[in-house]
């Protein structure tokens, strides 16, 4: 069996968490948390993981909140996040994607989007790290 990457879903709807926990488990290890806190106590009690999705609007640690802890970190840096969120502004957009978000989608979103966009980001990680 193939080694497969690790997704952390921050999320505080319990519908949108099944959703992708379903959509992804086939292909992926998941694992979900309900918030910030919960995920950066998890993240720095040194699980590793290959990619983050949040939602940026969760009580305790907000989604740009969390992004910004991570960027700040040196162990978790590298680590491609993707936010899914409601807000449809471009200066969200723009503030998250500049905080260092990799990659932004509206919802609802398309589960199978967000799967094709992970394995997109997984590519291109794994052939940075072969060149």
């Amino acid at each position: 069996m193939e080694n497969k990457y690790h997704v952390l879903v921050v999320e505080d709807d319990t519908y949108i968490r099944k959703v992708l926990l379903h959509t992804l488990k086939a292909e992926f290890v998941v694992t979900t948390m309900n918030n910030g806190i919960e995920a950066m106590d998890w993240l720095e009690a040194g699980n590793p993981v290959d990619i983050i999705i949040t939602d940026l609007q969760m009580p305790y640690l907000s989604g740009q909140d969390l992004i910004k802890t991570i960027r700040a970190s040196s162990l978790m840096r590298q680590v491609p996040i993707i936010v899914l969120s409601t807000f449809t502004d471009s200066a969200t957009k723009i503030a998250c994607l500049e905080q260092g978000a990799d990659d932004y989608m509206i919802k609802p979103f398309n589960p199978l989007e967000v799967k094709a966009k992970i394995n997109a980001m997984m590519r291109r990680s794994a052939d940075k790290k072969a060149a």
